[in-house]
């Protein structure tokens, strides 16, 4: 583990020059010419098409299926198209996560309308050990931030020998990030990336500049001219080597679309017109499943994805003045902990954060770090330090379940 590795953790909250051996992103199913005729309606209906054969393809009937739940895009239209090949009463799905946030109620919501066996997973739930996260690390590679899943006891009693349908990553071909900086050149598109995907933000933890860690940076020079530098750099890094082994822990049975080449091949060949803010994408599921798309949806703000602009900027605006008034309320935005509050106020998790990140104080490998004085300025109230206390617990946390430093 190099100098750079580690501080790439410290500041986005996973190891940059990770190579993951379990899943891969390509790009050779890009044909920018092949489309150039097609009308709006024809994309439209190829992409559902090619939507559809992707989980027909890996649908086994004997098996037990599970789509995890939330209030985006993916799992439903995966929902959507697993409901054409079976009974809803042979599915089984399941919400995690924060009640009032989008995530946990539209999940909610989708698995009433539908039928669904549903199981509801409350994030105040998990009950932190230092063992059980030792687990959780050593099934994500020892790669990404920990405290953030759900108790996997619970996940393996329920879901172990099911199907489990994730759509994890295919938002992201058909558009779901957008870049805002647009660069020229890797070094460029690198710094707007970093300035991107920072998770720890409420200090520096990290004793390097930035420029050291470009070289664990993964870039794709065959396909820089087709391609937004920032896109390709989100696919190659964040989304494989954070996103991936996150979401995708070891153990169950994955049934996955962004390894569909037909698919994701189709996603990388359209117009940027087409994939900005997803329209193509939205469009497809609106024509798809209408039904399910006409209830809330978390990118529309709790509204259905066909909510008109007047309609979303009123939604904006109550939910921002309702933030403002009503400090106590729920972000509906936010389906994790308010981990600040949290780790002053929860014993078990309280106890796990102070004991690691005393623990990796006293290993010496981050000594430039004054954890003393983020651990009293947090707990005092001066600052909210979640961010870097949890990033420092995790790091502690994977070094005990096995990485090498």
């Amino acid at each position: 583990m190099t100098f750079e590795e580690i501080n790439s953790f410290l500041k986005f909250g996973y190891f940059l020059g990770y190579k993951n051996n379990n899943y891969s992103i390509s790009f050779d199913g890009i044909d920018k010419i092949k489309y150039n005729n097609a009308n709006e309606s024809e994309l439209i209906d190829e992409g559902i098409s090619r939507w559809k054969n992707c989980i027909h393809s890996q649908f086994e009937n004997r098996k037990k299926h599970v789509v995890p739940l939330s209030g985006g895009l993916d799992s439903r239209a995966i929902l959507g198209a697993l409901l054409e090949l079976t009974d809803a009463e042979n599915i089984y799905t399941y919400t995690f996560g924060t009640p009032k946030t989008y995530d946990y109620e539209i999940g909610r919501r989708i698995a009433k309308k539908t039928g669904t066996r549903h199981t509801q997973l409350e994030f105040s739930d998990n009950d932190y050990s230092t063992d059980d996260l030792i687990q959780v690390s050593k099934r994500v590679d020892h790669q990404t931030l920990l405290f953030l899943h759900p108790h996997m006891k619970i996940v393996d009693e329920l879901f172990s020998d099911h199907a489990v349908w994730s759509g994890t990553i295919i938002d992201v071909y058909f558009g779901r990030h957008t870049h805002e900086l647009k660069a020229n050149s890797w070094d460029e598109a690198i710094k707007n990336s970093f300035r991107e995907n920072i998770f720890v933000s409420s200090l520096d933890i990290t004793n390097i500049p930035d420029s050291q860690m470009f070289k664990l940076v993964d870039v794709d020079d065959s396909v820089k001219n087709e391609l937004e530098l920032e896109h390709i750099i989100d696919l190659r890094n964040r989304q494989l080597k954070f996103i991936a082994p996150h979401v995708l822990m070891k153990g169950y049975d994955y049934k996955v679309l962004f390894q569909d080449a037909d698919l994701t091949g189709f996603a990388l060949s359209m117009d940027s017109k087409l994939i900005d803010d997803q329209f193509l994408y939205k469009k497809m599921m609106l024509r798809a499943f209408p039904t399910l798309f006409s209830l809330p949806t978390k990118s529309n703000y709790g509204l259905p994805l066909n909510a008109s602009i007047p309609r979303q900027y009123a939604r904006r605006f109550v939910n921002k003045l309702r933030r403002n008034l009503l400090k106590q309320l729920t972000d509906p935005n936010t389906n994790y902990l308010n981990f600040n509050q949290a780790i002053r106020e929860r014993s078990d998790l309280r106890k796990v954060v102070y004991e690691n990140v005393m623990d990796l104080k006293n290993r010496q490998i981050v000594d430039w770090i004054d954890i003393d004085k983020i651990w009293n300025s947090h707990n005092r109230e001066n600052n909210n330090h979640a961010d870097a206390l949890i990033t420092l617990a995790s790091l502690e946390i994977h070094i005990k379940a096995g990485l090498d430093i």
